[in-house]
């Protein structure tokens, strides 16, 4: 999305940023780089933590700060699996120079996930070079990944110094007391019924990602809303403990919530077209069709209009072997379950 000067991509977090005591010295180092007038030192901040713990929300919550002080700035939000594809579509075309010519000549550039570039070396290559150069001009760079700059396998050895001179900052898994500020604070932006002590309950019983601790209150409010009975203690613990059947589904809603997620129509989803735009979204819809209902693979591929259910089997295991490898794949299935409110525990 481009800011109103166009000369800014930006890409608003899904809810709004909550500071937590973990989060803060990722926050600080983030925010000192941004707020630098003249050239920081070190240009460079790299963020890590486990997967769903707030980085990408942290950085992006920063971003119009920085467009704010630095309005003539230009500056790109990517992860590593997105400047991968660019760099490889690049190749094909006879177009490095301009891929180039796109990045280096960024103010700010934030690489989301890097970890994800593992084993790739031609692409590591590439983003060091891109590294120095915006470096060099002056400009900052962000990197967020799910491991520190010393655990990434198969990485170039320069690309990791670049890493480790830059400020390494961590965020930890969420403590007791900010996972209760947390649920507090969605309950009562999502205008939630319930009370400070339940809210305690689900602290205190999940030790979870903020992603995923949002994933239960919403299913709880979901699962409270169906059986119309108000969130009390026992209602809680019966659903945290997995006493309370979540609410049923069906191959149609979860492909309509697919469609919503990645701004597709179900139409284009149950065509033949075999772009990449229509491909990835089909196969997440007969990946959570096969988890989350009973139908049969000949039923979920008949509803696809795919004449045997083999392609079903391929487009499951394309998914799970995603999930593994992409953060940004997880938060997009994350958010397809909690628009169900399936969200499983």
């Amino acid at each position: 999305m481009m800011s109103n000067s166009g000369k800014h991509q930006q890409r608003a977090s899904d809810k709004p940023f909550q500071l937590l005591k973990e989060h803060q010295y990722a926050y600080t180092a983030v925010s000192e780089l941004f707020h630098a007038v003249e050239s920081s030192d070190p240009p460079l901040v790299y963020v890590y933590g486990p997967s769903g713990c707030g980085k990408t929300a942290l950085i992006t919550n920063l971003v119009p700060e920085f467009a704010e002080i630095h309005p003539e700035a230009t500056f790109k939000i990517i992860t590593a699996s997105e400047f991968a594809a660019k760099f490889a579509a690049a190749s094909n075309r006879n177009r490095i120079p301009q891929f180039q010519q796109t990045f280096r000549e960024l103010d700010l550039l934030i690489l989301e996930d890097i970890q994800s570039l593992e084993s790739r070396t031609q692409t590591q290559r590439e983003l060091l070079s891109v590294l120095d150069e915006i470096i060099k001009s002056g400009g900052m760079v962000v990197i967020s990944s799910t491991k520190p700059p010393g655990e990434l396998a198969h990485f170039h050895k320069k690309l990791v110094n670049r890493f480790h001179g830059g400020v390494c900052a961590a965020i930890s898994s969420l403590k007791f007391q900010s996972r209760l500020e947390l649920l507090t604070f969605w309950a009562e932006l999502e205008q939630i019924s319930i009370q400070k002590k339940e809210l305690s309950l689900i602290a205190q019983k999940k030790e979870l990602s903020p992603r995923e601790l949002y994933a239960i209150l919403m299913q709880l409010q979901t699962v409270s809303r169906i059986q119309q009975q108000p969130i009390t203690n026992s209602f809680t613990r019966q659903f945290l403990e997995g006493n309370i059947e979540a609410p049923k589904t069906s191959v149609s809603k979860i492909t309509k919530a697919v469609c919503r997620e990645f701004k597709t129509n179900l139409a284009e989803i149950r065509s033949a077209n075999r772009s990449q735009q229509i491909v990835l979204p089909r196969q997440c819809a007969m990946f959570l069709s096969r988890e989350l209902t009973d139908e049969s693979l000949a039923k979920i591929a008949n509803y696809f209009n795919r004449k045997n259910h083999s392609t079903v089997i391929h487009a499951c295991r394309h998914i799970q072997h995603g999930l593994e490898k992409s953060p940004g794949l997880r938060q997009q299935i994350s958010r397809i379950k909690q628009q169900l409110g399936v969200y499983l525990l």
